[in-house]
């Protein structure tokens, strides 16, 4: 079984993610600084990770730094920086953070091996065309209420080749959509994004068995491990469902 550190693969994941999204990863000395050339909101596409910090003076350096950055190039403000390592003593920056506008948060990453395993015969696990995807991921949207259609123009080019690395799987009862994942193998190891079950089949164990058939996929890729990110909340959830905490990660969120 191959080993990982997996600060380093959590990190290298989140680069890979945005990566697939069209944004350019540019070294600094202390931060790698995720650049989008084709929109300019921030979150997963103008940001900051790996941002090596060591007291709160190099903090400010930094976000000084990535503002320039963003300035320059006519960005958002930036909202969130990643950091690495990957965990911050929060009794000592929490007060601080808050003085100056920012707060914490900590995610969970969790892995768990690849599986043999076949779907009961009602259920199929399917890789939707293009054309599928896009009306999908439209419909999506709009139900989350943040649908415009000159952001879904410029994003619609993003999302999809996104979707062509982090491929978009589907699990369906007869032709009933139950959940969702986007799951591409990396180096060695699958990640795994927003792992989702739809609001009238949950409770129900269907986001245990969209796991076990993502792993029997990462089964067919060859991978060593599934990597996937959540929260303190769905730990129960994933640990039920074969998962191990492996790492975590500090961001840091700006409030304005």
């Amino acid at each position: 079984m191959e080993s990982f550190n997996w600060d380093e693969v959590a990190l290298s994941s989140e680069i890979e993610y945005s990566k697939a999204l069209k944004s350019e990863p540019v070294e600094y000395p202390r931060f790698t600084h995720l650049y989008n050339p084709f929109v300019p909101w921030g979150g997963d596409f103008n940001r900051a990770v790996g941002v090596k910090i060591t007291d709160f003076q190099s903090f400010e350096d930094i976000t000084s730094q990535v503002e320039s950055i963003h300035r320059e190039k006519a960005l958002e403000r930036p909202g969130r920086f990643d950091i690495y390592p990957p965990v911050l003593k929060e009794n000592i920056w929490r007060n601080y953070l808050l003085d100056k506008g920012y707060r914490l948060s900590t995610a969970l990453f969790f892995s768990a091996p690849p599986l043999e395993y076949t779907l009961p015969p009602e259920f199929t696990l399917e890789n939707p065309s293009q054309d599928e995807y896009i009306a999908w991921f439209c419909h999506i949207v709009q139900s989350r209420g943040y649908f415009e259609e000159e952001w879904f123009q410029k994003v619609k080019p993003l999302q999809l080749n996104f979707a062509s690395i982090f491929k978009p799987y589907w699990l369906l009862r007869g032709s009933d959509l139950v959940g969702w994942v986007y799951c591409a193998a990396l180096e060695g190891y699958a990640r795994l994004f927003e792992v989702e079950v739809v609001e009238d089949y949950r409770g129900k164990g269907m986001g245990g068995l969209l796991l076990k058939a993502i792993r029997a996929e990462g089964k067919k890729m060859g991978v060593q491990s599934i990597l996937l990110q959540s929260e303190e909340s769905l730990r129960r959830f994933y640990e039920g469902a074969g998962f191990q905490e492996c790492t975590r990660n500090t961001s840091i969120w700006s409030y304005g």
